[in-house]
């Protein structure tokens, strides 16, 4: 009898956690960038590019997993890239502006006042990328992005979100991502100058939760 009372007690708590769980959209401004490193003659060389604006846009899943803790998914199509100077005399620039889907799952701390009903949440997690189009351009000249000697479909990427949850559903954050792999697609003709390229974003977001 009492493990049968133990099991229900589980059951009502597990069922309880999830009726809890909302889901929302989201979009907003994104400021992203991208960082190149390399080496000739065993001195490595690090530049970072000029940010471009874009956006990004998706859906969000908020699941109470504890106390003060929250796991919150999301499912976002998000801008990328940044521009490099080629020739500064001339203000000629390598552009890419690459479209990626993005799933980053945020752990975080989560703290509701009653009196407002606010919640304000803070943590991070990975986020994973996969690119979905965009291009590449110099001099006028326009390719896909995605292409031997330019970049790579996939990334993995470290996050920290902040944010608000209002009563009336409204969400609202700051969030950035942090890319670890190399994004470079090596040519065939070999990378002797061992180029490698990172994305980092800044996204200002604002969305609704269903209630």
């Amino acid at each position: 009898m009492k493990r049968t009372f133990t099991l229900l007690a589980l059951l009502w708590l597990s069922s309880t956690a999830f009726s809890q769980t909302r889901l929302g959209f989201k979009g907003g401004f994104t400021l992203a960038n991208m960082r190149g490193t390399a080496s000739q003659n065993g001195d490595m060389d690090t530049e970072n590019g000029d940010p471009i604006a874009g956006f990004h846009l998706g859906m969000i899943l908020d699941q109470p997993a504890g106390r003060n803790f929250h796991i919150r998914p999301e499912l976002l199509i998000v801008t990328k890239g940044s521009s490099f100077d080629v020739d500064p005399s001339v203000n000629s620039k390598l552009k890419f502006k690459p479209y990626y889907v993005e799933v980053p799952v945020n752990f975080v701390w989560y703290k509701t006042y009653p009196r407002s009903g606010a919640s304000i949440f803070l943590g991070g997690g990975p986020a994973i990328s996969v690119g979905i189009g965009g291009k590449a351009e110099v001099e006028g000249m326009k390719t896909d992005v995605f292409n031997e000697g330019l970049l790579k479909r996939f990334d993995l990427g470290l996050g920290m979100i902040f944010g608000v949850d209002l009563p009336n559903g409204l969400t609202f954050n700051f969030s950035t991502n942090t890319g670890l792999l190399n994004q470079y697609d090596e040519p065939r003709m070999g990378n002797p100058y061992n180029l490698k390229m990172y994305h980092s974003n800044f996204n200002l977001s604002i969305g609704y939760l269903l209630q």
